[in-house]
């Protein structure tokens, strides 16, 4: 077939035109982009281009709370134990009468014997809360309420509130042991904290974050990784490829996750640093969003030994919510991401000096919604990395901070060029501290020559796995059990990676590999011809995956775009068969999809998988009809339809 192409340039295509706002003095020359190799083209995304800018407006940072704390708590270093304050000289000051302060507490815990403990809590009796309490050492949350008390014994709740309290509940043989780990002259063993945060892509990062950024770019140490190219769709396969080498979600596997106790049966990374004599941590907010918990069972045994999951839990139950873009950000008197932070900082004062520490905190909850929430936390979070900075945190660990993806859904992807690359870039920054410098200066020159090269979630959990190993000379040197399982040739950061890599070399797929350089298809016969077939491929998945007594069939409206990926490297025997962007919606409900297709011109056939149908404008008032997360993305309820499990 005679294809009709026009090459847009690079700027038309990935909207590379600064911002009108955009600072007036000469600035050095935009790099064209972040990997260059003959396999590997990635852009370069300007974060100020006009069509972004013309959209975005600075989301503000607002309070959760205007009172001060009646309940606070310090930790006693001398007693090893925590202590809890009432702040009855603030009572009459907040009444603006003479009253008194009486408090109570309640302790919340897990659920251990319940069918499915992730997803309920318990919690104790309502206890007296005196003036100065000694926490036993086996409460690890409250939470509180306050009442005012005038002459006349009249009270009012004037507030309610949740603290978590890290115990350290180390025996003296662990003692021992994590002693050793830490002040081994040969190996000594690196804290490993991963701050994740979710839908943020490294461009939006620049664009909402500036003091973050300024943070990681002034503190010596940081890397970042500009060639990290995520591996699938939302959150959970490219957590689960980070934390397990594998994605496990493709096709009906994902089905499994349904499973009770499925879940529990992977191999988290998290398992292995336990095994070597880590103490381990794991938090995420919104409770119905978390990366385990979104229509499934979760974790039937406590995966951590430090898991915030009954905490939230219980404080999205039974305190004040208020939701900003749609989802949870206030929850009581403190936002939600605060609370896995606040956990996190715990985490690091109880643990830097007496173990070796791995913990995973993952905030949603500003970012999942919008891609302008991140800017109200940009003062929050370089707070919140100072104050890791001042405890030590920097002295001793690897930090990662990453997310899982860039923004998914909404005007950033309906409204920009620029959106199709944002969605597959996320953010990594990689610190190494001082000493790792001194001991492994070979490392820390493979994470600058692997800073603009080709990288993913695998290659992340190999650099993981190095951590547990780090005498391991080279990739080759591996136990191959321990290599990802959906990318065996994926390795770790600490050694160099190839330069001339593919997407399939690291283990992504052609559908999120954004290497290859597009050409758009003016050909109006042909695109409408593919997308045609598309649509009828669409609604025969329907057909197969039984979902055609509760989903509209598909019926084509428009195409907006076709692009003609160019595959670097590829062979002329691969040459016939060509692979497609295509954006497009349908009726009806007109949702607007984007599918990356392969296409036979010599038969006119396509090959496509439908459940990795990009969904770019949102789902949350078409797909109320399916728990499914997957088929949510692509089925239109039908008029009256019951909510199918």
């Amino acid at each position: 077939m005679n294809l009709m192409c026009v090459v847009l340039p690079l700027g038309t295509l990935f909207s590379l035109v600064a911002s009108a706002g955009a600072a007036a003095e000469a600035q050095p020359p935009m790099p064209k982009y972040y990997v260059d190799s003959p396999l590997c083209q990635m852009p370069y995304v300007d974060p100020f281009s006009r069509d972004v800018m013309a959209i975005y407006t600075k989301d503000k940072e607002k309070a959760c709370h205007n009172d001060s704390e009646l309940v606070t708590a310090e930790y006693d270093p001398r007693l090893e134990q925590y202590r809890v304050h009432t702040r009855g000289d603030l009572a009459s000051k907040m009444a603006k009468e003479n009253v008194t302060l009486e408090c109570g507490y309640q302790k919340i815990y897990r659920d251990e014997n319940a069918t499915e403990p992730d997803n309920t809590y318990k919690m104790s009796k309502m206890m007296p809360l005196p003036d100065d309490l000694l926490l036993p050492k086996d409460v690890e949350y409250i939470a509180t309420r306050c009442l005012l008390k005038n002459k006349t014994h009249k009270s009012k709740i004037t507030q309610k509130d949740a603290l978590t309290f890290v115990q350290d509940h180390l025996s003296y043989a662990d003692l021992v042991r994590a002693f050793r780990l830490l002040h081994d002259e040969e190996e000594p063993k690196p804290h490993v904290i991963i701050l994740g945060i979710d839908s943020t892509s490294r461009i939006n990062l620049r664009r909402t974050m500036p003091q973050v950024l300024r943070f990681l770019r002034e503190v010596p140490g940081w890397f970042e990784m500009e060639g990290y190219n995520k591996v699938g769709d939302n959150t959970l396969p490219n957590l689960l490829a980070l934390l397990t080498g594998d994605n496990h979600v493709e096709g009906l596997e994902g089905e499994k996750f349904k499973v009770k106790g499925y879940i529990d049966s992977l191999n988290y990374i998290w398992q292995r640093f336990k095994e070597a004599g880590y103490t381990t941590a794991y938090a995420e907010d919104c409770e119905s969003l978390s990366t385990f918990n979104y229509e499934k069972p979760g974790f039937i045994r406590k995966p951590v030994d430090h898991y915030l999951r009954p905490f939230v839990r219980a404080i999205e139950k039974t305190l004040r919510l208020e939701r900003r873009h749609g989802i949870v950000f206030c929850v009581g008197r403190h936002m939600s991401s605060g609370y896995v932070w606040d956990f996190a900082v715990q985490f690091v004062e109880r643990f830097l000096q007496r173990s070796p520490m791995f913990g995973l905190f993952w905030s949603n909850s500003f970012t999942h919604n919008s891609f302008i929430g991140a800017a109200a936390m940009d003062h929050l979070l370089r707070e919140y990395l100072q104050l890791f900075q001042k405890l030590g945190l920097f002295e001793r660990s690897i930090v990662l901070l990453v997310s899982d993806h860039g923004y998914r859904f909404g005007d950033i992807r309906t409204r920009t060029s620029s959106g199709y690359l944002e969605e597959r870039l996320p953010m990594l920054w990689l610190y190494a501290p001082p000493w790792f410098h001194q001991k492994y200066p070979h490392y820390v020159a493979n994470l600058r020559k692997n800073r603009n090269r080709l990288s993913s979630n695998y290659d992340l959990h190999m650099t993981l796995q190095h951590l547990l190993q780090l005498n391991t000379a080279s990739p080759e040197a591996f136990d191959p059990r321990l290599k990802a399982k959906k990318c065996p040739s994926c390795q770790s950061l600490f050694f160099e990676l190839p330069e001339n890599r593919s997407c399939s070399d690291a283990g992504i797929t052609e559908k999120w590999c954004t290497c290859h350089p597009a050409t758009t298809v003016t050909n109006r016969t042909h695109y409408e011809a593919v997308a045609r077939a598309v649509v009828q491929q669409m609604n025969e998945h329907l057909v197969a995956r039984k979902l055609t007594n509760f989903c509209e069939n598909f019926k084509l409206k428009e195409v907006k775009v076709m692009d003609r990926k160019q595959i670097l490297g590829e062979k002329t025997a691969d040459a016939a068969e060509e692979f497609y962007i295509l954006n497009f919606s349908t009726v009806p409900k007109k949702p607007q999809f984007e599918a990356t297709i392969q296409w036979n011109p010599q038969n006119n056939t396509l090959t496509m998988n439908v459940d990795e149908l990009s969904r770019k404008n949102s789902y949350k008032d078409t797909a109320k009809c399916t728990d499914d997360p997957i088929v949510k993305k692509y089925c239109i309820c039908k008029k009256g339809a019951k909510k199918h499990k």
